[in-house]
């Protein structure tokens, strides 16, 4: 039966086709996986060096510019390895060989069942019974591999949508960091002294005309309040300092006595 020979020949062909597809692509998410994999290790080892270089080498002498080479080698190993779970290179690579293999693998047990099947058979004169029981067989086999590529293809999917979803995470989370917030400085005996004067981490220091200053548009993260001021009594300068942590559009209080 003719028809029955050219129709086993499609169904092995697409079988062998879609082995074929994850075979090809398994190399181009290998070769990127690996390179991303080895820049974003050389890296992280080049910023964990830096630190280490400027204490024992440079005894702590280093240049700032130095400094900063170590937090934006590890920023951008970071930003490789986003790069790669965005676009799945790792994960498609595991997941195309193990595709690839299980597809493989149900050809060769196709084949071989065929031969089984078929043995002893002309397949130009199969009674239509036998012929309907061949076509079943061909019709498993070509649903089977549909399964397996539909399945491979949801956990693309799945793993699409989740990295998706992270990184709206992570956009929504750097966003949220940068939005700035306010300090509120009171001074509690601010009448006891003149002279005061308040600064925050290294920027100009401010004289301060009022117990309760503002600062106003300031990142998130801890920063440095210092407050000073000239004892009435003793005619001394007492200082005062107390860490504030700003949050994302917040007001962070800080309540500071001189000498207190």
């Amino acid at each position: 039966m003719e028809s029955l020979q050219k129709s086993y020949t499609i169904v092995l062909e697409q079988a062998k086709g879609a082995s074929a597809w994850y075979m090809s692509n398994i190399k181009t998410k290998r070769k990127w996986s690996k390179r991303i994999r080895f820049w974003s290790i050389l890296l992280f080892s080049l910023g964990g060096l830096v630190p280490l270089i400027n204490a024992i080498i440079l005894e702590n002498k280093g240049d700032w510019q130095i400094l900063n080479l170590g937090y934006i080698a590890i920023a951008l190993a970071g930003t490789l390895l986003l790069f790669d779970r965005f676009f799945g290179l790792s994960s498609g690579w595991i997941r195309y060989i193990t595709t690839e293999m299980e597809i493989s693998k149900k050809i060769k047990e196709f084949e071989l069942r065929w031969k089984i099947e078929t043995y002893g058979k002309d397949l130009d004169n199969v009674p239509t019974e036998e012929a309907k029981e061949l076509l079943r067989v061909l019709l498993d086999f070509m649903n089977l591999i549909e399964g397996i590529v539909k399945e491979e293809t949801s956990a693309w999917s799945t793993d699409f949508q989740s990295s998706m979803a992270e990184l709206q995470k992570s956009i929504n989370n750097k966003v949220e960091t940068i939005i700035p917030g306010n300090i509120k400085v009171s001074i509690t005996n601010a009448k006891d002294f003149k002279k005061l004067k308040i600064r925050l981490d290294n920027l100009e220091i401010i004289d301060l005309k009022s117990p309760v200053h503002l600062f106003r548009e300031i990142s998130t993260g801890y920063h440095l309040v210092t407050v000073s001021g000239e004892d009435l009594t003793l005619s001394q300068v007492i200082n005062a300092a107390e860490v504030a942590n700003v949050e994302p559009g917040k007001m962070a209080e800080v309540s500071l006595s001189l000498g207190g």
